[in-house]
């Protein structure tokens, strides 16, 4: 029996290891605001169903499917959630992947990385970003959510900081990405409001001032 067991686990080892999704810096197979081949504004609900029916990334387990809706209640569109196959980052996460639609057209995707991405690879790829934003979040326990947008690549990527080290390092890690239809600024931010993302206000949003301590606005 122990030896049985010891198979099964060996064999189990020699599994093909599930696909990684290292997209936002290799840009294969598509740059943002592109993701997997589904573009907000342009991909149909028909393609986010075959994407989560097909893709080698989605652990089809987790696919939960509700509505969107606004404070009255209203239905506003549709949510599409899963949790990725391999999550090789190691960062702690509460929520799983999600794609929104809206009138059968893919609007914003909310995508956990699989891999470890620093702000230092970020920067690397797309430099310094448009604006940041950077404010404290919760109680007990409290963090500090960091915001880098990148609204004409389609993108911005948030991190989560101890509220005890409030500095913006190289080797800060992006816990995900929220992907979009590519847009100037101000434009980006109106829109997000428009589909019901909770995009901060104007006024807490800051100029790129790279590395070092940052100013927390609430």
């Amino acid at each position: 029996m122990v030896y049985s067991l010891a198979l099964l686990a060996i064999l189990a080892g020699c599994g093909e290891p599930p696909s990684v999704d290292t997209s936002l810096l290799t840009g294969e197979p598509c740059e943002p605001p592109c993701w997997q081949g589904l573009t907000p504004g342009v991909s149909t609900e028909e393609e986010v169903n075959e994407f989560v029916r097909t893709s080698e990334l989605v652990d089809r387990t987790t696919l939960f499917r509700g509505d969107i809706t606004r404070g009255t209640g209203e239905v506003v569109g549709v949510s599409v959630q899963w949790w990725s196959r391999a999550d090789t980052a190691g960062v702690p996460r509460q929520f799983g992947n999600s794609f929104s639609i809206k009138d059968g057209i893919l609007q914003y995707m909310t995508i956990f990385l699989d891999v470890e991405v620093t702000v230092e690879d970020l920067l690397e790829r797309y430099g310094p970003p448009d604006k940041f934003s950077a404010y404290m979040v919760g109680a007990h326990p409290a963090w500090v959510e960091l915001t880098l947008y990148y609204p004409e690549y389609g993108f911005m990527s948030e991190l989560i900081i101890p509220p005890d080290d409030v500095r913006l390092t190289p080797e800060r890690e992006v816990l995900y990405v929220w992907y979009f239809r590519a847009a100037p600024l101000e434009e980006f931010l109106e829109m997000s409001r428009d589909i019901g993302h909770p995009t901060v206000s104007d006024d807490v949003l800051q100029d790129w001032q790279g590395y070092g301590p940052m100013e927390l606005i609430p």
